[in-house]
């Protein structure tokens, strides 16, 4: 093992002048193990580190996900993912060795998601596409969101509106629902800035996109098309039911909460 321990870890210094990160989720979600060249960690204290790799599949928390947890596993070496940081383009695994020490750098490891999480969280998010179709629907234009989690502990969608009455909540459900029931396929794609006009359907947040070259659409066909670097199901028949247990009245807009079965 090489490598000290650092008390006070400043991530953004240390990532500095590292190459961005392969995300191999944002091609395929349904990905649970690949191999990768562990380039660099450091010790915080004790057993628990901050490492990263030339490539991974696990999503960072942002974009209204949770972070996938899992662990990377080397000869006679396991280190449990605790949290995934994206730092500047560079995922940063942050966790502890459970078995054996830390391999060198430039030795190769194996990632290996927690599964069920990382599926339950790729139905929610789907289903808050989903959801956002029903909302826009029931409304009957786009609603603005302004913050979301899709996964665990207790997803929900905020979106700046006036609350929906319980006949509306009921209705935006059982339209949910539907599009559950007719199996829509859900497929990805990138288009570029200048493509996003005639790509994007019914976003509720195409306003507050930064720049970037291309953006990552997730298209569910004849529902909505939204940039969005999340994991998500290839069809949403996977979803399962979409449960809404209730609204709450925010300052500006409302905060709807969901499941799925």
């Amino acid at each position: 093992m090489t490598g000290g321990l650092v008390p006070m870890v400043n991530i953004k210094d240390w990532v500095k002048g590292m190459s961005s990160t392969e995300k191999l989720y944002l091609v395929d979600s349904y990905l649970r193990e690949c191999s990768s060249v562990l380039l660099d960690f450091v010790c915080e204290r004790g057993s628990r580190y901050y490492v990263v790799l030339d490539r991974s599949i696990f999503h960072p928390r942002g974009g209204g996900q949770p972070c996938d947890t899992g662990w990377l596993v080397g000869e006679d070496f396991r280190f449990s993912v605790k949290k995934v940081l994206d730092v500047n383009g560079v995922l940063v695994h942050y966790g502890r060795i459970v078995d054996g020490e830390m391999p060198s750098r430039g030795s190769l490891v194996k990632c290996i998601l927690d599964w069920d999480r990382r599926y339950r969280i790729m139905r929610l998010h789907t289903a808050g596409h989903v959801i956002d179709y029903a909302v826009n629907r029931v409304y009957g234009h786009v609603v603005e969101t302004l913050d979301a989690l899709h996964g665990p502990p207790k997803p929900y969608i905020v979106y700046n509106e006036s609350p929906p009455s319980e006949n509306d909540l009921r209705r935006i459900e059982a339209l949910a629902n539907q599009v559950v029931m007719e199996k829509h396929p859900v497929e990805i794609y990138f288009a570029s800035r200048d493509e996003l006009e005639d790509k994007v359907i019914g976003a509720p947040n195409i306003d507050r996109l930064p720049y970037a070259d291309k953006y990552r659409i997730v298209s569910i066909k004849g529902v909505n098309a939204i940039p969005c670097t999340g994991t998500h199901v290839r069809n949403t028949g996977e979803i399962g039911r979409i449960i809404i247990h209730g609204v709450e009245v925010l300052d500006r807009g409302f905060k709807l909460f969901y499941d799925v079965s």
